[in-house]
């Protein structure tokens, strides 16, 4: 079956997608048609069904795919001329879900992590966290997002463990190393409860809709606290305070902008994480003979890759 990773432009493909998104929308001349998102495991791609009438597939389905990949702003698409919904014996549901390679290599770094904290009540917070079994189980499955960074099996740990990494290469002679460690670690728990990957695509539950993940985070967070009595409720807030403004500005969603030398340097590790992420996939991606990526969802420009 091809892979959207191996596609170049103005090729045919045919072959097996999972609807990630799909919309019913009207051209200015008033005719209708199909907005998508489409995915394997290698990646996602947008697609147009033009003259469309009738139903549209659903997402979180399968349906076979013939068209051709062209470019539009950019990025590369799929003109699709004919598509139908997939027989259930057509597919199984792994063959659309990305998975990181060494899931075990990024568990032990987080393991490496928290025993490197040595303030008893953060560290008492970290094994609470650490022993819970279901909750680990999830950290280690989870994406880090839908659309934007890390969007794999594994992705949650692939983060956590680089942002890890950042805050320790940034720190500053009067930065609290412990706390940094164990709010980078935690920023992003909640997103085990933010989305859903048992299907064919990831997709958002309802309390990911609902609370999010900084508020579902600090949550859990404060719910492990009960079980760490050396943890004063100053550093309790002060942790809690890493969680809430680790989106840096309340137009990203944090409820607080950072107001301490960690949460600044936990926010940066964390945006130049993602901005990385997201450049160097690009980069894996650009067609032989370019030195320029496609446009970088969320970041709206192009690329220069020197050769």
């Amino acid at each position: 079956m091809p892979k959207l990773s191996e596609v170049t432009l103005g090729e045919q493909f045919l072959g097996f997608l999972a609807v990630k998104d799909c919309s019913v929308r009207t051209t200015s001349s008033g005719s209708n048609y199909l907005a998508m998102l489409l995915t394997d495991s290698t990646g996602t791609i947008n697609a147009r069904v033009w003259e469309h009438s009738g139903v549209a597939p659903a997402a979180n389905t399968v349906i076979k795919v013939q068209g051709q990949i062209n470019e539009y702003h950019g990025q590369m698409q799929i003109t699709i001329s004919k598509w139908r919904n997939a027989n259930d014996d057509e597919y199984s549901p792994g063959d659309f879900l990305p998975v990181y390679p060494d899931r075990i290599a990024l568990k032990s770094r987080l393991d490496r992590y928290i025993e490197s904290v040595t303030d008893s009540g953060l560290s008492q917070l970290l094994g609470t966290f650490a022993h819970d079994n279901d909750t680990i189980k999830a950290f280690i499955e989870a994406p880090a997002a839908l659309f934007h960074h890390h969007v794999y099996i594994g992705g949650l740990l692939h983060h956590t463990d680089d942002v890890v990494e950042q805050c320790l290469r940034i720190a500053t002679s009067e930065t609290d190393r412990d706390m940094l460690v164990t709010g980078a670690i935690l920023h992003d728990i909640g997103k085990i409860h933010d989305y859903n990957w048992s299907g064919i695509t990831f997709s958002m539950t309802d309390n990911g809709r609902l609370l999010g993940h900084i508020t579902q985070g600090m949550m859990m967070i404060k719910e492990y606290a009960r079980n760490c009595p050396d943890l004063s409720q100053k550093r309790l807030s002060l942790l809690l305070h890493l969680i809430a403004s680790h989106h840096g500005k309340l137009e990203y969603g944090s409820p607080v902008e950072p107001s301490t030398i960690e949460a600044i340097l936990l926010h940066e590790a964390d945006m130049l994480d993602v901005q990385l992420h997201k450049i160097n996939n690009a980069i894996k991606q650009i067609r032989i003979g370019e030195t320029w990526t496609d446009k970088i969802l969320g970041m709206n420009r192009h690329f220069y890759v020197s050769k």
